[in-house]
């Protein structure tokens, strides 16, 4: 009888448009998602934060890592009295097999998506297994668009930030490690036109808020944005409850009040959505599904930037979930990478 009660709601979780395949790997994570449990009080070390993993990196990818000071231009808007800057450490990911020491004044060339890794603010590391898939597709796309022999003048940088998992790495302290970590890249050479900040999920708010930061601060702009269903609107209050989708809206909300620790979710410090968008905002591409909990923050995303006189592109795919670009089975998240590649080559 229980199992014709699973099959039963299974089956109206299932919308037309998925595959057998589909539909029994997404109900599989929403039925794992649907025992998390937000913990706090323990945290991972800075060393741990920075470690290479030895096995499982994809063939033909190379990762290194880099630390990152504190920054000494770290605006006012992200100081606090109870919550210090760190050494942040940032992943390069890239097909080249030579350190990127080495290139000297060519990095100033060197197409670099600075990407936010998702978890709700308090889970995700840039070398998990499903990132170090993710930024082999990634560099796969990047490749065919650089060099029809495979060469890759790509690379990704993913910074590690502090989590909310205990007291001092609540709010901001995510927002000071990215914005060290984007002045480490600058510092280094990379050129910021050439560099696209990227995120997903929460990352993608990150991402959002982190342009928003640099905006009003003495670094120079990144020359694109690219957010995969930005999680940006903490206040939850024009989020619609999806069925059908991976995550229920109550995680986001509890994952998202332990991450503010009390700020307020209105602030464009905390939500990308409520960002004063202005015509120099980088071009911007904004990819969701429509069964996703949070795809009207996406929507309001783009229309923002383009009351303001900015450059911004939304796709929409039906009936995708949460994470949709993390999973394979679906064409569109191939679909995704491309049009990531062609944007930033644009």
């Amino acid at each position: 009888m229980m199992d014709y009660i699973e099959e039963k709601m299974s089956s109206s979780l299932t919308l037309p448009s998925w595959t057998p395949e589909q539909a029994t790997t997404l109900h599989g994570l929403r039925t794992a998602l649907s025992a998390f449990e937000l913990t706090f009080g323990q945290a991972q070390s800075l060393s741990e934060r920075a470690r290479v993993p030895s096995e499982g990196i994809p063939e033909g990818v190379h990762i290194s890592c880099q630390l990152a000071l504190p920054s000494s231009q770290t605006p006012v808007s992200i100081h606090s009295n109870l919550i210090q800057p760190g050494e942040v450490p940032i992943f390069f990911y890239s097909k080249l097999s030579t350190p990127l020491e080495s290139f000297g004044d060519a990095k100033n060339n060197l197409k670099v998506i600075f990407h936010v890794h998702g978890g709700a603010n308090v889970a995700g590391h840039p070398t998990e297994q499903r990132y170090m898939k993710f930024f082999s597709r990634m560099l796969h796309v990047l490749a065919e668009k650089c060099d029809p022999q495979g060469f890759s003048t790509s690379i990704i940088a993913a910074p590690s930030y502090r989590l909310a998992t205990v007291s001092e790495n609540l709010f901001p302290a995510a927002l000071q490690d990215l914005f060290s970590a984007y002045h480490h890249l600058i510092s280094r050479g990379f050129g910021a036109e050439n560099v696209t900040i990227a995120g997903d999920s929460s990352g993608g708010n990150l991402a959002l808020v982190i342009t928003y930061i640099i905006s009003q601060s003495t670094l120079p702009m990144p020359g694109h944005v690219v957010v995969f269903s930005p999680d940006a609107d903490l206040t939850y209050t024009s989020s619609t409850s999806v069925p059908h989708d991976i995550f229920p809206l109550s995680i986001y909300e509890a994952c998202a009040s332990q991450y503010l620790g009390g700020f307020s979710p209105i602030n464009p410090l905390a939500s990308g959505a409520f960002i004063p968008f202005i015509e120099s905002w980088p071009k911007t591409l904004v990819m969701t599904g429509t069964a996703d909990n949070v795809a009207d923050s996406s929507r309001r995303i783009v229309s923002g930037i383009k009351r303001a006189g900015g450059r911004a592109e939304l796709v929409e795919y039906a009936e995708l979930t949460h994470g949709w670009w993390m999973l394979s089975i679906f064409t569109q998240s191939r679909d995704g990478l491309e049009r990531l590649g062609d944007f930033v080559h644009s």
